[in-house]
């Protein structure tokens, strides 16, 4: 992951637009319902501005000589500036809707299309991802595109919008040097404001490194929660746990300490704005120079204007931190995903399943010491044996392109796999992997996993009996045994269980080829030779990677592997 640090885009413009970009490949109408929210603030500020004219009209009215007619305005001005009031509340529910609705597909957006990155990088990048770190990465950059727009458009832009009404309205009502006296002071705490949010951006970076090192500390837990019970180290993780939250809320209140200094001299600077004002506006009205109405008028529209100050100030620190949440988000966007297939490449069947040219295997940057020389021919069965860390597994996903090899040459039906996807070469060929993930949800749903294509209960069925599992779960019956839940991966079922199903799942695929790691590691022996039996029955090629002599001794050949000598292909019987 160290190497995607040098991705992260610099400006706020570069991380803004390829957001966009990303949002408007998902949501074509993202701009549209921009311009239609905007246009709804528009008016919301509009009316916002007109409100406390409304009120000088009422007020001024109210403190003249009355007549029959000035009555009569007294009472228009009266309900429109309740009617204003009522409409301009209305409107702001109505924004809330509209925005929300916006921004929900614009974290939809993003999700999907860093989520579906990460489906398709190559699997060595997959397997350097650390869970934690994605996790949070992934969850705070969801919805930050749509909380950037969310300060820009629909908290800063109608104050400054407000602003230019209020501008025309004192300046009408008042004078020019007022209204731009007024206008400067506004734009004086904008600067500060904004001055204020640019310092906070290495203070979210912290932030965010606290939470991620929480999340990833609980992410690696949750998985070994049987190894720290059986090695006694309950007490040991306490202790650690203790740890990662002393430096959690050591962060946590220094970050909200140096928010809180920051943010209380903005609103000392607010303070400062509303008082001069307020006072001069006094003075000006004592000296008869401003009517009544325009003490009232002047002094709404600066607590109208000053006060959202604080809220500007909370959202110009949001929006720096969203742009960091973002840029975190679309790095993922960098990795490079899987290489498709070169154009028109045919397999030829006459040709072996699997051909290893001089291959010397890698694997986390560590080579094999010799070099692999073998045919897999179609319509027998490969016992892969080897001490552990020889490289067994790794032949496995060597073979299948998920992970290079270091030297040498492997042809899949006599196409260099270079040449071919990792999806092409799984599309002809099914694996049970070491380690099998089984999904909260149904029996059904497990074995059905990705496929196509719906597959008759019968069938189903008949392979729920051949894999032995009409009883999972602890069942003494197999009546409605499709539908029986598996528990939160597959809890409810025993580790012999979960192999099967994986099995099963393959098996369902129908391919001519199968990959087996370890696939009865779990199982007692008299079922370990049923289940190999039937494998050998229904696929015309199996490869299967084990440590249990009477598994082996099913194979036709042996790939032997060892960490010192050269691997070797052996038949039955030689």
């Amino acid at each position: 992951m160290s190497d995607m640090k040098d991705t992260y885009p610099s400006s706020y413009v570069k991380t803004y637009r390829r957001g966009l970009d990303l949002v408007r490949s998902r949501y074509p109408r993202f701009f549209v319902h921009l311009v239609l929210v905007l246009l709804l603030m528009i008016s919301i500020a509009a009316v916002g501005a007109a409100v406390p004219y409304l009120l000088r009209q009422t007020t001024n009215l109210l403190v003249e000589e009355s007549g029959e007619a000035v009555v009569g305005m007294i009472y228009v001005f009266a309900t429109a500036y309740a009617v204003g009031w009522t409409l301009s509340n209305m409107m702001e529910w109505g924004k809330n809707l509209a925005s929300s609705y916006v921004m929900a597909r614009c974290d939809a957006a993003v999700y999907s299309s860093v989520v579906r990155r990460l489906f398709r990088l190559p699997y060595q990048a997959q397997h350097r991802l650390d869970t934690g770190v994605v996790m949070a990465d992934v969850n705070r950059a969801m919805s930050s595109f749509g909380l950037i727009n969310h300060a820009i458009f629909w908290t800063i832009a109608p104050v400054v919008i407000q602003l230019c009404f209020v501008f025309g309205i004192l300046w009408q009502v008042i004078n020019l040097t007022f209204a731009a006296a007024f206008i400067l002071a506004i734009v004086v705490l904008f600067v500060l404001t904004y001055r204020i949010a640019d310092t906070t951006t290495r203070i979210h970076k912290n932030f965010y490194q606290t939470h991620t090192q929480l999340s990833e500390f609980l992410a690696e837990r949750l998985r070994a929660l049987y190894d720290i019970k059986i090695n006694l180290a309950v007490g040991y993780e306490e202790r650690t746990l203790d740890q990662h939250l002393r430096t959690y809320v050591h962060t946590v209140y220094g970050t909200h300490a140096k928010l809180s200094g920051l943010m209380g001299g903005q609103v000392l600077a607010v303070g400062l704005v509303l008082g001069g004002f307020t006072l001069y506006t006094v003075s000006e009205t004592l000296r008869q120079r401003y009517q009544v109405g325009d003490f009232i008028m002047i002094t709404t529209y600066v607590v109208q204007l000053t006060s959202p100050f604080v809220m500007i100030a909370a959202a110009l620190i949001d929006l720096k931190k969203n742009y960091v949440a973002l840029g975190d988000g679309l790095r993922y966007l960098d990795l490079p995903t899987e290489p498709k297939a070169t154009a028109d490449t045919l397999l030829d069947p006459q040709q072996p399943v699997f051909a290893l040219r001089a291959v010397t295997l890698r694997s986390d940057d560590v080579t094999a010491a010799m070099p692999l020389n073998l045919e897999i021919k179609a319509g027998k069965m490969y016992g892969v044996r080897g001490p552990s860390g020889s490289g067994k597994s790794t032949l496995l996903r060597t073979l299948l392109g998920l992970e290079p090899q270091a030297a040498g040459e492997i042809l899949f039906h006599g196409v260099s796999v270079r040449r071919l996807s990792p999806e092409a070469i799984l599309g002809e060929v099914s694996v049970v992997p070491q380690a099998p993930l089984i999904f909260s949800g149904s029996l059904r749903e497990n074995l059905l996993y990705a496929h196509p294509q719906p597959v008759p209960d019968q069938e189903l069925l008949a392979l729920v009996d051949l894999l032995d599992l009409g009883r999972i779960g602890g069942e003494t019956s197999g009546e409605g045994v499709l539908d029986r839940n598996v528990g939160v991966q597959g809890r409810n079922l025993s580790g012999g269980e979960q192999q099967r199903v994986a099995i099963g799942r393959a098996l369902l695929r129908g391919t001519r080829n199968m990959i087996l790691d370890e696939p009865t590691a779990a199982l007692d022996s008299v079922r370990e030779i049923q289940l190999m039996q039937a494998l050998r029955a229904r696929v015309e090629t199996l490869v299967v990677v084990s440590h249990r002599e009477q598994v082996l001794a099913l194979a036709d050949e042996w790939i032997d592997i060892g960490p010192c000598n050269a691997p070797t292909l052996a038949e039955q019987g030689s």
